[in-house]
């Protein structure tokens, strides 16, 4: 496997001044099967040609042998697929793709096709039920398990103080309307007032629902979920594997921490997922994770550590999931790149500590960059969690983020880390970046504007000590603009300079915070920034000359927002090669890798 080839023919370079070891798929395929439930031929009987395709891709994937490749035409998939093998390298891998030009969903519901009548509970003509078949409430299926069951508290300790509560305690079950998600509720008595929401009456197997626009329900295409997951191999540690341009939705997955993905590697090592849309989910829509049960696995890290991880998940669209977008607990030297996040956190469960756009852990010589992450609910943007080493947040475009712990929160790491080049705007709740029990992270070259809190918070927390204890973090050539105040620092030993700060809440004085030792080079500056939500482009201007520019230092990455790289031996701060001055400038946001 060659890993000195590049995306884009970029090196990405992490905290320790190493390159992260990139890799491609470069498997030559000797053979295709083809899965098309929309030819009249098709049976998973076929020998999966074109002409004689088979009918499920679960079919495909029972058969498919390295260097092989699956390609899935147009249609609804309501399946699981469970790989049974894995790619033996770079060079002999094994591919689940859509078919060019294919719109191919694997989806997790059926459609219901009972005939609905008026509530006899509700007592409202505008609630409707339906019987449920009992299968519906047998074994693991999403209408017989709650979100998080005693086991999962268990094992998440800091979730417990949510025992008890919605929706904790309902089932996993999704409804859609005409593809249209419904919220689930606890009881039937808000029913006849809430239209959109279905409730589940678990004694007598049967399903109310109060419609969209009041419609009639026989009128409409009614589905709901009957699987958990939607990729998920029956192997644990499966490698090589590549998934490209294929859309899943409709999961009804739960919220414990490792395990649940609606597609997951299931402890596997070196997958590609690309090009993909992950959307309607219950929980999270991508797992990574080398821990797939930590009630048994919580041992074995350092085995786990050097057999696992090296993906590369990028260009995906995940949107309309429940708790996070990708997720993964023990995440060494992989690459989540390029994704467009967005409306994740609905389910509004952020005080158990497990949502996010991205939220991984235990991460080793990992990298996130270049991902769209906005209007997340309850839920950060990005968030990196304990014991991370080596690992770097860099170039990402995050805003319309409301969550408690910020836009990026980074937690409990003592080894050195990196956010850098990053551009945040509009976070409710919170800070643009949180950090809370690290030492030795660098915070540098970042715009964090429009924060109803700090543009950066520091923690330590107080009742314990964690792996880090919050000092030796820098912050350094940031530019933060319209936050309540520029820093919130609640230990000291940190150092923060070189930044520019603009239009911060009236309670902030530079002068006083530079009494403390800090920030003795920073500027204020009047900056007039404009950022057009509906294309994503930063306006600027300034009175004066507004450049601060500091020494280039090797450890400050060589690449700004763009990836374009800095000339001279000064640069600015901020994350643009231009700085910022009194020119009035453009630039478009979406960040490219």
């Amino acid at each position: 496997m060659n890993t000195h080839l590049y995306e884009n023919g970029v090196p990405i370079t992490l905290p320790d001044g190493t390159e992260f070891s990139f890799w491609q798929d470069e498997t030559e395929y000797r053979r295709m099967y083809y899965v098309d439930q929309q030819h009249p031929g098709a049976s998973d009987g076929s020998s999966g040609t074109e002409e004689e395709p088979f009918l499920t891709i679960q079919r495909a994937a029972e058969v498919v042998e390295p260097a092989e490749k699956i390609l899935v035409k147009s249609g609804i998939y309501r399946e699981c697929v469970q790989p049974r093998r894995g790619g033996n390298d770079a060079d002999e891998m094994i591919s689940f793709e859509a078919a060019p030009g294919a719109e191919a969903i694997i989806r997790g519901s059926q459609v219901l096709s009972a005939r609905w009548t008026n509530s006899d509970v509700a007592r409202s003509v505008s609630v409707w039920m339906m019987d449920l078949p009992d299968e519906f409430f047998e074994g693991d299926h999403p209408f017989a398990v709650v979100n998080t069951t005693e086991e999962d508290f268990e094992l998440m300790r800091w979730a417990r103080g949510e025992r008890g509560r919605i929706p904790h305690t309902l089932p996993r079950a999704m409804v859609f309307q005409n593809g249209r998600r419904l919220i689930q509720l606890g009881s039937c008595d808000e029913l006849p007032r809430v239209a959109g929401a279905f409730w589940i009456d678990i004694a007598h197997h049967k399903l109310h629902l109060n419609p969209f626009d009041r419609t009639n329900p026989n009128k409409a295409v009614m589905e709901a979920t009957t699987r958990q997951y939607l990729f998920n191999p029956q192997v644990k540690g499966l490698g090589y594997i590549r998934i490209k341009g294929l859309t899943f939705e409709h999961a009804g997955n739960g919220f414990i921490r490792s395990g649940n993905g609606a597609v997951t590697t299931w402890g596997g090592h070196h997958w590609i997922i690309e090009d993909n849309t992950v959307r309607q989910i219950n929980a999270v829509a991508i797992e990574i994770g080398a821990f797939t049960d930590e009630r048994s696995e919580s041992g074995d890290q350092e085995v786990l550590e050097k057999k696992t991880g090296g993906h590369l998940v990028r260009g995906n669209h995940v949107s309309d999931c429940g708790t996070g977008g990708i997720q993964g607990t023990l995440v060494p030297r992989s690459l989540v790149a390029n994704n467009h996040i967005h409306d994740c956190g609905w389910q509004e469960v952020q005080s158990y500590l497990e949502t996010a756009g991205i939220k991984i852990l235990l991460t080793l010589d990992s990298v996130v960059q270049c991902n769209h992450i906005h209007h997340c609910h309850a839920a950060p943007g990005i968030w990196i969690d304990c014991a991370n080493r080596n690992s770097r947040v860099c170039r990402n475009l995050l805003h319309d983020i409301a969550a408690a712990n910020g836009a990026i929160f980074f937690e409990a790491s003592n080894v050195p880390n990196q956010i850098d080049h990053n551009i945040i705007y509009n976070v409710e709740g919170s800070s643009g970046i949180y950090q809370r029990d690290c030492d030795r992270l660098l915070i540098d070259h970042n715009l964090i504007q429009n924060c109803s809190a700090a543009g950066v918070r520091m923690r330590k927390t107080q009742h314990r000590d964690r792996i880090g204890v919050c000092k030796n973090n820098r912050v350094v050539n940031n530019i933060i603009a319209g936050c309540l105040t520029a820093f919130d620092y609640e230990i000291m030993e940190n150092i923060s300079n070189y930044n520019l700060l603009s239009n911060i809440g009236e309670d902030f004085s530079l002068g006083e915070w530079q009494t403390t030792g800090l920030d003795t080079d920073s500027r204020m500056a009047e900056l007039d920034l404009a950022i057009d939500p509906t294309n994503q482009c930063l306006t600027w201007s300034s009175q004066a000359d507004a450049v601060l520019r500091v020494r280039r230092d090797d450890e400050y990455q060589s690449l700004d927002y763009f990836g374009r790289s800095y000339p001279g031996v000064e640069i600015p701060v901020g994350p643009f090669t231009e700085g910022w001055s009194s020119v009035c400038r453009r630039l478009r946001l979406i960040p490219n890798s």
